[in-house]
């Protein structure tokens, strides 16, 4: 399913109800047939600086929402979707979450951070990722104030996540 996820990201959040259902339906149909693509996908909008900070920090909840849950059953469930995902398409999404820390939308910063740690709860525990602290580290001593701002965000969640 070919789908431009940013203006379905932005539909979502219309305020015409017809509207927002039916991008919502979309979304959940494109998550249903193809969750590697989907997710990759969530991950390209919020990486990219040409895309509107709105469909951005859309596209981070929804990734975020993708890998956890308050109930014990689900969460176990999507931690088990995103371990069986290909490590390929998993290191895609990774690479452009960490990317995303040094956008210049504080939004997309800080929703990454996020998703970051959700990730990090998800693969620390199975020994996967684990680059990701020394990668974090790096970004404090050699990138501008904004980056390292929301490299101790993804660090302060990443705790309460682990």
């Amino acid at each position: 399913m070919v789908m431009e996820i940013t203006q379905v990201l932005l539909n979502a959040q219309s305020v015409d109800g017809t509207v927002r259902k039916h991008a919502e339906e979309s979304l959940k149909q494109f998550q249903d047939q193809n969750l590697p693509s989907f997710l990759l996908s969530l991950a390209g909008e919020l990486v990219n600086e040409e895309k509107p900070a709105e469909s951005r920090k859309l596209a981070g909840l929804i990734l975020k929402n993708a890998l956890d849950a308050k109930e014990q059953h689900r969460k176990f469930e999507l931690v088990q979707r995103w371990l069986s995902l290909d490590v390929g398409v998993k290191n895609q999404i990774k690479t452009f979450l960490l990317q995303s820390l040094s956008s210049l939308v504080h939004d997309a910063r800080s929703t990454a951070s996020q998703v970051i740690a959700k990730v990090a709860g998800i693969e620390l525990p199975q020994k996967q990722w684990p680059e990701l602290i020394v990668s974090l580290l790096s970004n404090i001593h050699q990138l501008p104030p904004h980056v390292k701002q929301a490299t101790l965000e993804t660090l302060g969640y990443l705790c309460e996540e682990v």
